[in-house]
């Protein structure tokens, strides 16, 4: 069976992440390839394609007549059973081309949900992608709201696939903790906040550091990580050299090992402007994590009593969010997280059965 996958780019995003964690889990009887317009990232590319996957790389959209050319020729040739588009606002291309190619399955997922209206350009983009999919996924009922509408899920229409991680390998674990801290030079008594994060206008850094600047002022012991790479980080390195001393915020970049720096952090941040279901927040719970939470991002991403929301505008409510701590020892989360379902190996077995059921 020949799946392709269609995302926007090698970002190390969640959607990439999503996607090798998938590959790994499943069986070697489905032929993975993933379409692309970009490489930022070439270490997440090489990982997917060291799975397995043949990686495509097509124009940007911006070239609209060569991008869907390529889509048609790649269809064309490869003759795929299932097209599965994880780039939701402009899904409908791919997914019409996938259509007037007759490829037979064609899925629409749904990765972020808008707390607020969508526009009308973008409520027409998502009816057009409904109109040529043949089976919608969402992971979370505020990202299927967002692009299938209430009445679908309701009825059921929206098959619900969490974002799946390997729990125990986000498990506290204090021993990891105590070298991480002392690889990353970090004092006894320092609170660090963690954000894991591409530097996208999405992720919403500029807002990470007001944030950061007023839970400063509060505990002077403090220490920002920031992880992730992306076209923002240059801005965001230079505003927080202007607003702090040296060493209180840290850009660590892209990294393997980010359990490690779960269990090194003490509180984490999401000041997202929209989120589908954040990976991310899983990971942070299943290592224990208090986490403040922007309230754009729906409730559901609440796995556990760590979160707590707080509007971005009010810097004083998300760091009164920044201040709880966990009720359980850290590593007792990690169960809570299993319990509500976000086991990888069961949300790659029930895609793998979606596929073969396919056949």
């Amino acid at each position: 069976m020949r799946v392709f996958h269609i995302i926007s780019g090698f970002e190390n995003g969640g959607v990439e992440m999503l996607l090798e964690r998938w590959i790994a889990a499943m069986p070697r009887d489905i032929e993975f390839h993933i379409v692309a317009h970009d490489v930022t990232v070439p270490a997440c590319r090489d990982r997917l394609a060291a799975l397995g996957a043949e990686i495509h790389l097509i124009p940007r959209r911006k070239r609209p007549f060569a991008h869907q050319r390529a889509l048609r020729a790649l269809f064309l040739q490869y003759r795929p059973e299932v097209v599965h588009v994880h780039t939701t606002e402009w899904g409908f291309l791919a997914l019409q081309i996938a259509r007037r190619c007759a490829v037979p399955v064609r899925i629409q997922h749904s990765h972020a949900a808008w707390r607020c209206p969508v526009s009308p350009s973008l409520a027409l983009r998502f009816r057009l992608g409904r109109r040529a999919a043949t089976d919608y996924f969402a992971c979370g009922e505020a990202a299927a709201r967002t692009a299938f509408g209430e009445r679908l899920l309701q009825e059921g229409g929206v098959v619900l696939l969490p974002n799946g991680i390997d729990v125990e390998k986000f498990r506290f674990d204090p021993v990891r903790r105590a070298a991480m801290r002392q690889e990353l030079d970090l004092a006894e008594d320092a609170l660090a906040i963690g954000m894991v994060a591409r530097f996208s206008p999405q992720k919403n850094h500029g807002a990470a550091l007001d944030i950061f600047e007023c839970f400063f002022r509060r505990h002077p012991n403090a220490v920002l990580l920031l992880v992730g790479d992306g076209e923002l980080r240059p801005e965001i390195e230079a505003a927080a050299a202007k607003r702090f001393p040296t060493g209180a915020v840290r850009f660590l970049g892209v990294r393997e090992d980010v359990a490690p720096l779960y269990d090194a952090m003490d509180r984490f941040l999401l000041p997202s402007r929209f989120e589908g279901f954040p990976i991310t927040l899983v990971e942070a719970q299943s290592a224990g994590l208090p986490a403040a939470v922007s309230d754009t991002v729906s409730p559901e991403v609440a796995l556990t009593d760590l979160v707590r929301f707080a509007s971005v505008e009010d810097g004083n409510a998300f760091c009164d969010a920044l201040e709880h701590s966990p009720a359980l020892p850290r590593e007792a989360y990690a169960e809570a997280v299993l319990q509500a379902g976000f086991s990888l190996t069961d949300a790659a077995e029930r895609l793998y059965q979606f596929y073969q059921s396919k056949k």
